[in-house]
């Protein structure tokens, strides 16, 4: 059976009915992870990072006091809480009903391993008192859990396994679905370059674009410039190389008018994200810029991985869940290490 009918292959009515409950589980989870990712980027841009200062309860209590900090903190911990059950049941319900259709499954499992991992950072970042470490992996954790909720979304929605169904000549050639594998971990990189720019305090040191302009003169910020040019550079060439594998897309589709469709709300949010950055740097860093930055962000990224799984559902039975999950988390320990490395250098 082809990886295209995993899911939707013909079913009795009580399993259609299972899998559309499934599908609108999986779609609620996702917009609930993007909305718990806007609400943290709100939490950060604000300064209210310990408007909890402990954990799991805020000042020893259920409910915190009747202050503006405490209260930024708690939405955050309570959407946090309501995502994170969401997550959960999406996981159990795969466990129960999909265990032998790979591309429900494994990433629905894998959401709910990234997921203990993103509970105890998050605890650990507040007792910390909010290290920019602990910070920044929390970031590119919370992207690898969107990243495996938006490909449940990419399999049970209707009009994505339509568009797997219909991928013919695209889901067939292997190049373009490296391109897109590639621009996707590309994305994914570009994120975690723009969190370390925030984390390490290199947001404003180039006050021009797109080049750096005049930094202020102050011993210690040629790591900081380094810093904020690899996120431009980065940026750059993701733009350039996703904008060309859309190209490709729409040529290879041809009169399929889905992934044209795809193409252009993809290339939308590039738009939208470039000018967000410039106006991050023009404008000073404004709140709502900032907070828009990072979830346009998550859009970006995984709306690339949902095209992936598309592409390689069609053509593929088994997804490589599990390496690219590992891979990310391994991208995230070497970054890291460097940057510990290029830290002690300036010391």
């Amino acid at each position: 059976m082809s990886a295209t009918a995993t899911f939707a292959r013909p079913a009795t009515p009580g399993m259609v009915q299972r899998r559309t409950r499934y599908a609108v589980l999986a779609l609620s989870v996702f917009v609930s992870v993007l909305l718990l990712i806007a609400m943290g980027s709100i939490v950060r841009v604000t300064g209210y990072g310990l408007g909890c200062p402990d954990w799991p309860l805020c000042y020893g209590q259920v409910v915190p006091p009747p202050a503006i900090a405490a209260w930024v903190e708690f939405t955050h911990r309570l959407v946090g809480a309501a995502t994170s059950l969401q997550i959960v049941l999406l996981g159990v319900v795969a466990w129960r009903s999909y265990r032998r259709e790979p591309w429900v499954f494994r990433p629905a499992v894998a959401a709910v391993g990234l997921l203990v991992v993103q509970i105890g950072l998050g605890g650990l970042h507040v007792l910390m008192e909010i290290p920019p470490a602990t910070g920044w992996v929390h970031t590119g954790v919370a992207m690898a859990i969107a990243a495996l909720v938006a490909s449940q979304v990419a399999v049970t929605h209707p009009a994505a396994q339509r568009l797997s169904a219909r991928a013919g000549a695209v889901g067939r050639n292997r190049r373009l679905l490296a391109a897109v594998t590639a621009t996707a971990a590309a994305t994914y990189f570009l994120v975690l370059t723009g969190s370390y720019v925030t984390r390490s305090g290199a947001s404003l040191v180039c006050p021009a674009f797109p080049a750096c302009g005049a930094a202020p003169e102050a011993t210690g910020l040629s790591s900081l410039i380094a810093i904020q040019m690899l996120h431009r550079y980065t940026a750059f060439s993701v733009a350039i190389a996703a904008c060309l594998t859309l190209l490709w897309l729409v040529r290879t589709a041809g009169a399929e008018p889905g992934f044209h469709a795809v193409a252009l709300a993809l290339a939308t949010l590039i738009v939208i994200q470039f000018s967000l950055g410039i106006t991050n740097v023009l404008l000073y860093l404004p709140m709502w810029s900032r907070t828009l930055h990072l979830l346009v962000a998550a859009m970006l990224w995984t709306g690339l991985v949902m095209l992936w799984v598309v592409l390689r559902r069609s053509d593929s039975a088994d997804p490589p869940v599990a390496p690219v999950a590992c891979h990310w988390l391994v991208m995230l320990w070497v970054v890291l290490r460097r940057s510990d490395s290029q830290s002690a250098a300036d010391v």
